[in-house]
């Protein structure tokens, strides 16, 4: 999300924002989805099988952007629903299977200046690189390049739509509406979706809905941990930009989430997650 850096507006409270409504949206995935756990590591990326509230939040405001072609945009975009609240529902089944994955990751190596292509790692120092062998001269030109390397990542495919929930103020609903019905992924850059519809309606029973795992939980009340992020009133729109932002400005909130989903079979590599109720 490119643009200036300036300074975020002091979140609104909800009292001062007049009404609230809440809004659904349908989402089908052609192909699979996948959505890796904040905090974990990107070679071994073990996914969840809903979006974070976070992550719908985020792709709205891309969504802004992207359409209006205006940072701006999306950072009243981000403003009007940084702390709102977002729950998704899983479909009654899907399926969890591990692939095997082909990454490339950035990496830098020095090279030598008369012939480029014989380069060495930068993590070596000068005296420890070896000579070009065209021409003796020490490699000491930096470049930045990607390095293949392997992973494992968890996708799903889903036996219905992802219903997402989003409360929002009345006077947004045109607005979020219409992004809500623009959004094309959720995850990876391969989870392509579309939206079926967008309707006003409040989140189903408290059963389906994603619950924060404490102390309190009961264990024997069944459900898959998830851990999944959310923005906070203190989440600044420069700590999710990619072109000169500071992470640390993104303040999330990152805590395990019991989903209402059960592992019905599994295998090595793959599950069978239902729906509970």
């Amino acid at each position: 999300m490119p643009g200036r850096r300036r300074a975020q507006s002091a979140p609104v409270a909800s009292s001062l924002m007049g009404p609230m409504v809440w809004l659904r949206a349908d989402y089908e995935f052609p192909s699979t989805f996948s959505y890796r756990m904040p905090k974990v590591s990107a070679q071994f990326a073990i996914g969840s099988p809903i979006p974070s509230p976070a992550t719908v939040k985020l792709a709205l405001v891309d969504t802004a952007i992207r359409w209006s072609g205006n940072v701006d945009e999306g950072r009243r975009i981000f403003d009007l629903i940084k702390t709102a609240k977002v729950c998704a529902v899983p479909p009654p089944r899907m399926v969890r299977f591990r692939a095997f994955i082909k990454r490339l990751k950035p990496n830098e190596v020095v090279a030598c200046p008369n012939h480029p292509a014989y380069t060495v790692s930068a993590k070596l120092g000068k005296d420890k690189r070896s000579e070009c062998p065209y021409c003796g001269t020490i490699p000491q030109l930096k470049i930045s390049t990607l390095e293949e390397s392997t992973g494992v990542r968890d996708y799903f495919l889903l036996d219905g739509p992802l219903s997402v929930f989003i409360e929002v103020p009345a006077y947004g609903v045109g607005d979020i509406d219409t992004l809500l019905r623009r959004v094309r992924r959720f995850g990876t850059s391969d989870s392509l979706c579309y939206c079926i519809c967008v309707v006003k309606g409040k989140p189903p029973t408290e059963n389906l809905l994603p619950r924060t795992f404490g102390a309190t939980t009961s264990a024997g009340a069944g459900g898959f941990v998830s851990l999944l992020a959310d923005l906070t009133a203190h989440s600044q729109f420069d700590g999710f930009n990619p072109f000169g932002g500071d992470e640390k400005l993104a303040k999330q909130d990152i805590r395990p989430y019991i989903l209402a989903l059960t592992v019905r079979r599994s295998g090595e590599t793959w599950a069978i997650l239902e729906r509970i109720g």
